[in-house]
């Protein structure tokens, strides 16, 4: 199976607000200070025979796979392949019944940092999530049938050419398109913490992360208002040093989050 490497800074997937800060008494620009790079985990690659902890989720014939037990409680799934995480992403942005403009936008940005050439592959993904969506008979059976196309997404096949991610990076990027649109809508959530149940990740994993990403957020908006103060140029270098390192910080422990 072909290597993925995603030792990009988490950052990415969270457009924070750390820049310059100008004066207006002294016109004195701040330079630019930057989160450290973090770097995530790389995934192994797996010989070409299937891991041994999808095997009894993934039975190979003629690369197709055998009848699910819909009835299990989790599957054993130790990686997802990037295309079927590009389906869930966008699952999980339409499943409250809208897309914002600015989710669209974050849409596009995570799946192009997961998937090089996702610009090509961009109206395929969507197409086959349309299509998997068009089995909506009545508007209630729009959630049931979303929460399906990330079940078949889960248990896709996985070519031993495949690049992959970690269950635990594919919900840290499901929370950024989340949260993208300043709404964390309740099915949304409600699909997460089904994501969260099928490949039994813990449920304190998903509760930090969701409580990383608000304060990630607060900390951008406390930068924000630091840029529209008169203050002293030390005063305001000192309190945007002190902001990043605290935002570092939950970089760094997301970062040990994923990688446990």
């Amino acid at each position: 199976m072909a290597k993925k490497n995603i030792g990009k800074s988490l950052k990415n997937t969270f457009q924070g607000a750390v820049g310059s800060v100008k004066t207006a008494a002294k016109d004195v620009k701040l330079p630019e200070i930057k989160a450290p790079k973090i770097k995530t985990p790389k995934i192994k690659a797996p010989d070409i025979k299937m891991p041994s902890q999808m095997k009894d989720a993934f039975k190979k014939k003629e690369k197709k796979q055998a009848p699910v037990d819909k009835q299990a409680d989790t599957l054993a799934i130790s990686v997802i392949s990037t295309k079927s995480a590009l389906k869930i992403i966008y699952y999980v942005m339409v499943v409250d019944g809208k897309i914002d403009p600015c989710e669209e936008e974050k849409f596009d940005l995570v799946c192009a940092e997961l998937d090089p050439e996702f610009a090509g592959n961009r109206e395929l993904i969507i197409n086959e999530c349309r299509k998997q969506m068009d089995k909506t008979i009545d508007p209630d059976d729009y959630y049931d049938v979303i929460q399906e196309g990330v079940r078949d997404a889960l248990l896709s096949y996985l070519a031993a050419k495949d690049t992959v991610l970690t269950p635990k990076l594919l919900v840290w990027n499901l929370l950024s398109i989340a949260y993208s649109d300043g709404n964390y809508d309740v099915t949304q959530r409600k699909l997460l913490k089904y994501i969260v149940r099928e490949l039994d990740i813990d449920k304190a994993v998903l509760l930090e992360m969701e409580n990383s990403f608000l304060t990630l957020m607060d900390i951008d908006k406390e930068l924000n208002w630091i840029k529209t103060t008169n203050r002293p140029y030390l005063t305001i270098e000192a309190m945007v040093n002190e902001i990043t390192d605290r935002k570092n910080v939950i970089y760094e422990s997301v970062q040990d989050l994923i990688s446990l």
